[in-house]
Formats: structure tokens, C-alpha cells, sequence
């Protein structure tokens, strides 16, 4: 038998949470011919003495929709071993679309995705059209396997136009709603997402579509998904961050009762108007699970450090007085944030724990990085330190030194002890429970702000083997993002399969902080996060990535229907 690739002598991790075992792994025409003794030489060969060999990660809660155009490989997400994204979430989607409503649901994406408008201005190709449109440009062009689910969004405005983001929908905009999922879902849809959280406001200062649609309205649309043999719901209710209300629960329950199909949800993490209700979620899924609900949370084992710049920030959006000033267009945005009396009522806003949920302090905001060489002391200085040299508020610090570069200065959050060991028990606790997803990377989301897609680097190097064995990690990554989603011959390594596979050294592997870099279209920038210890990543039987290099190959997939 010839052989396109073999892999010699590693700790095979199939995926299936099982032991670990050592062997050769055979490939032809993209996919495993063959696991166990190999003698004959393959057409290329790859040493795995020493390393793990599992399969390729799968990264279920993305928004690489746009970044795809430009970046092929969705990096930073396949420099941490992901094989296959799932693109889509939170209802936002640029297709079904008019290709007059395209610039405004790129807008959206914008505002609320954290995406640059310049690098969707430069680099983003599509100019609407039906989902099938959208998927079929990139066809042959990826280095990595995608799919995607069809958007809440989208399908609204098609429907209702401006409206949609005005008014609830009436049963004959309902019925047009869901023939434009059911197409979608027949085009190879992975399912349908939504989400009704009023942090989300478009680029018009408008909440999303979403967010105005009915209980009923959202049972009608994922009800079609019952009529496919294939297919998840993605949703974030509007109050999760309590653990969900009465309403909110009995909606997933009904979503789970009309469709039948699993049901993606947010991450565990607390809030400070609400730290436990990450518990009252994981109670509530488990006593749905008991009554044979399919409700999957997602858990992070990413850092929670956020940067932002007022230039350009969504992390104050639950605040509506900030909010207000930070989508004004400059010289307007600059103007009130000098002006004393809308610092008096943002003050009034983020004294109020009614309102303010963002969940650090505004002097533990330290400066990461100016612009101005002048300013280049307060780089590592915090808040609190500048405000007590001036003898200011932190709200006075934190707006004054903004200004002085144009409100380009970058900040960061640092998190106290208390609040990481805290994160660390929800971590723990969502790790040992069976029914949380991994996730929660937001790739190609919030790219000025939060960088996610290390959190499979850091599951398998920091959680591994004290919380978690190497086995049941590998299934958390690969087996069970693809066995809920409906994945066909994917998240495993058996014979028959797909060859999405990464090889990686489990002494060497770890993953540092985030770093900003200048590399997408517009001269744009992002912050990512690197990796060592992966020494290979394969997609569809072809090495994309070895020893973290690119290898030019794009033998990735679109994904139809899972």
C-alpha cells in the first residue's frame, strides 16, 4: 500500500477519551488508511517519537466570517493546533444578504465583533448574496476546515429590512424568516445562532436585529432545523449572565423541544452584579441534561486580560452613558470625554453596581503601550498610581491620559490574585463536569481588544494532567466539539476519517502573552498569541504548519451541512 504521509512512532490520542497508545498513522487521499504497525515508507514521512498524536482541534465558537477572505490559516487559531472553525455565532452573519444591506451588516460586525472597518473596507470581498454565495467563494482557498451557521441577524434584515432592528416581526415575516434558514440549512448551514443581549448595538446605535425578536419568533426559526438530519443551535440568551431567568430557561428548553438538536451556550465566568451565576447555568444544564436536554456551556481556560483604547473599545458597551460618548464619531467622542459634566455622569454610572458590569477597576488599568515617545514613562504605570501623582480621580486619570495621545494610548487589564484564583475554581469545576464544551476562543472577533485562541494551548499545558488526563483533554478538544455538532468523520483519528491531525511535544508545550501585531489589511492591527511545542499540523491528510511555520498548503475544506 502506498502512502501519502506517514506518522512514525507516536502517542496516538484518538480523540475518543480513551488510553493513549503508541503507533503509525497512515494517510492516503486525505484521510487514515491505517493505524498501528506501518513498514512501508510513505511519500512524506514525520518522526513522532516523543510527541502526542491527536486530532486536529475543533474551535466551535468563532467569527473568522470575514478574516478568512485575507487569512487562510484563521490564525492565530491553527498555531494552537485547531484544524476546523465554526464560524457564525452570536447571530451574526454577513449572508443571506441584499447586497445593499452587506456595508451595514459589515458595519455591525464592526461595532460589535470588534473587527476593524478599515481591514473589512480593504480586505473583505463579498457583495451578498445567499448563504451557499458566501460559502462558495472560498471553496479550494482555506488552510483550515470551516463551517458556518446561518445568522439571526442576517436573516432578519433580509426580511424586515431597517426595521429589524426596531420591532418585533409579524407571522408572515416569521414564515419568510424561515424558508430563508431553511435554505441555509439545505446550502450546508452547521446550524442557526442567535443572541438578544443589549450589549450588542450596532454600528447605527440601534440593539442588533436579534434582540427584537419574540420568543416565538426564535422557536420558529430553529424549529426548521428539525426537518435535517444534521445541525446545533448556537444562542445567548438575554439574561445568562444571572444563570438565566425563568423566561430564558423555558425558551431552551423549547428550543431543545422543537428542534431536537443539541444547544451551544456561553462561557462560565462571573460577573460582578452576578459572581455565581456561572453556577446557576451549570445547575440548570445539568438537571436539563437529566431530563435528556442537550444544553453544552463552554468553559475558558484563556487569559481574561483585556486591551483596549477608547479610540476603539466595546468592553464599556453595558455602560449607556459610555457607550453613548464612545460611539460618537471624533472630534465629538474627544469632546465629551474632556467636558466635566459627562465625567460627572459617567462617574454617576460606574459608581451605580445596578449598572456597571465590567468586571476590573479602573486603576488597575495599567498603560501598555503610546504612541507619543513623551509619554513612553507611564508605560507599566497604573491608574491608581498616575491618579494619586496628580491628585485626580481614576476617572479623571484614566480620560486625561487618553486624550493626551488622541485616545490612541493602549491600556490592559490586571486582574488581582482573588479574582484569578476565583476564575481558576470555575475553571476547575467546568473542567471536571462532562457536559462543558471547550471554546470560548471569539476568534477573529475583538481583535484591538481580547485575543482567545490560545485556550487549547493552555487547557493541554496548564490543566494537564492535575485537573484533567491527556485523554479526556484531547476528547474535550476534538472528539466532543465534533460528536455535538454533528461533525461527519472528524475529531478523531480511526481508519476512514479525515486526516486533520497535530503533533505536538507535550514537555515543550506552552504559549506566552498576547503581543499586538500590524500585519492585516489597511496596515491594521490585532493582538494574537504564539505557541510552542506543536510540531505539526495537518488538514486533510496535507502538513500546514510544522515546527509553527506555514507551509503555503490550503487543503482546508468548507464544511456542508457538518
Amino acid at each position: 500500500m502506498t502512502y501519502d504521509l506517514v506518522i512514525r512512532g507516536g502517542r496516538v490520542v484518538d480523540g475518543s477519551g480513551l488510553p493513549g497508545f503508541t503507533a503509525d498513522l497512515g494517510v492516503r487521499d486525505g484521510r487514515i488508511v491505517k493505524l498501528g504497525r506501518i513498514s512501508e515508507r510513505g511519500r512524506r514521512e514525520f518522526d513522532a517519537d516523543g510527541c502526542v498524536v491527536a486530532p486536529g482541534f475543533v474551535d466551535v465558537h468563532t467569527h473568522y466570517d470575514v478574516q478568512l477572505d485575507w487569512d487562510p490559516l484563521a490564525t492565530p487559531s491553527c498555531w494552537h493546533g485547531v484544524t476546523t472553525v465554526l464560524t457564525g455565532n452570536c447571530g451574526f452573519t454577513l449572508a443571506p444578504s441584499r447586497p445593499e444591506d452587506v456595508p451595514w451588516l459589515a458595519a455591525m460586525l464592526s461595532r460589535v465583533e470588534g473587527m476593524s472597518k478599515e481591514a473589512l473596507a480593504r480586505g473583505f470581498t463579498f457583495a451578498g448574496g445567499s448563504f451557499a454565495d458566501f460559502w462558495s467563494r472560498l471553496e479550494g482557498r482555506l488552510g483550515v476546515n470551516a463551517g458556518g451557521y446561518v445568522g439571526h441577524c442576517a436573516v432578519r434584515r433580509w426580511v424586515l429590512g431597517d426595521e429589524a432592528s426596531e420591532r418585533a416581526a409579524t407571522a408572515d415575516e416569521i414564515a419568510r424568516m424561515q424558508e430563508l434558514v431553511r435554505a441555509a440549512m439545505r446550502e450546508g448551514a452547521v446550524g442557526f445562532s442567535t443572541s438578544q443581549i443589549d450589549i450588542h448595538v450596532g454600528d447605527d446605535g440601534r440593539e442588533v436585529p436579534s434582540n427584537h425578536a419574540e420568543p416565538g419568533e426564535i422557536l420558529a426559526l430553529a424549529s426548521v432545523l428539525a426537518e435535517f438530519d444534521h445541525g446545533a443551535i448556537e444562542i445567548i440568551p438575554r439574561s445568562f449572565a444571572e444563570g438565566y431567568d425563568e423566561k430564558d430557561r423555558a425558551l431552551l428548553l423549547d428550543l431543545y423541544r422543537v428542534s431536537g438538536k443539541p444547544i451551544e451556550l456561553n462561557i462560565l465566568t462571573p460577573t460582578p452584579q452576578h459572581p455565581m451565576g456561572w453556577q446557576s447555568t451549570l445547575e440548570f444544564c445539568e438537571e436539563a441534561f437529566r431530563q435528556g436536554v442537550r444544553l453544552h456551556p463552554q468553559f475558558t481556560t484563556n487569559r481574561l486580560e483585556l486591551h483596549l483604547k477608547l479610540a476603539d473599545t466595546f468592553v464599556f458597551d453595558e455602560l449607556p452613558v459610555w457607550r453613548e460618548i464612545l460611539t460618537q464619531p471624533e472630534p465629538e467622542r474627544s469632546r465629551r470625554l474632556a467636558n466635566p459634566a459627562w465625567r460627572a455622569r459617567m462617574q454617576a454610572e460606574w459608581d451605580d453596581d445596578e449598572v456597571r458590569a465590567v468586571a476590573f477597576d479602573l486603576g488597575d488599568l495599567e498603560v501598555e503601550a503610546v504612541r507619543d515617545e513623551a509619554h513612553r514613562g507611564y508605560v507599566g504605570r497604573s491608574v491608581t498610581e498616575v491618579a494619586a501623582e496628580a491628585g485626580a480621580s481614576k476617572l479623571d486619570a484614566f480620560l486625561d491620559l487618553s486624550l493626551r495621545e488622541g485616545l490612541e494610548m493602549q491600556f490592559r487589564t490586571r486582574s488581582p490574585e482573588i479574582a484569578r484564583e476565583f476564575i481558576g475554581h470555575i475553571v476547575r469545576a467546568s473542567l471536571q463536569n462532562p457536559i462543558v464544551m471547550a471554546g470560548s476562543s471569539d476568534g477573529g472577533a475583538h481583535l484591538a481588544s481580547f485575543t482567545g485562541a490560545d485556550y487549547p494551548t493552555r487547557l493541554l499545558a496548564e490543566w494537564v494532567p492535575d485537573t484533567l488526563s491527556l485523554e479526556q483533554a484531547i476528547w474535550r478538544l476534538s472528539g466532543m466539539p465534533a460528536t455535538v455538532h454533528g461533525l461527519r468523520d472528524r475529531g478523531f483519528l480511526r481508519r476512514g476519517a479525515w486526516a486533520d491531525v497535530v503533533v505536538f511535544d507535550p514537555a515543550r508545550l506552552s504559549c506566552g502573552d498576547s503581543y499586538l501585531v500590524r500585519d492585516f489589511p489597511a496596515d491594521t492591527e490585532r493582538y494574537v498569541v504564539g505557541a510552542e511545542g506543536y510540531r505539526a499540523v495537518v488538514v486533510n491528510g496535507e502538513t500546514t504548519l510544522e515546527e509553527g511555520e506555514p507551509t503555503g498548503a490550503l487543503p482546508g475544506q468548507v464544511l456542508r451541512g457538518a
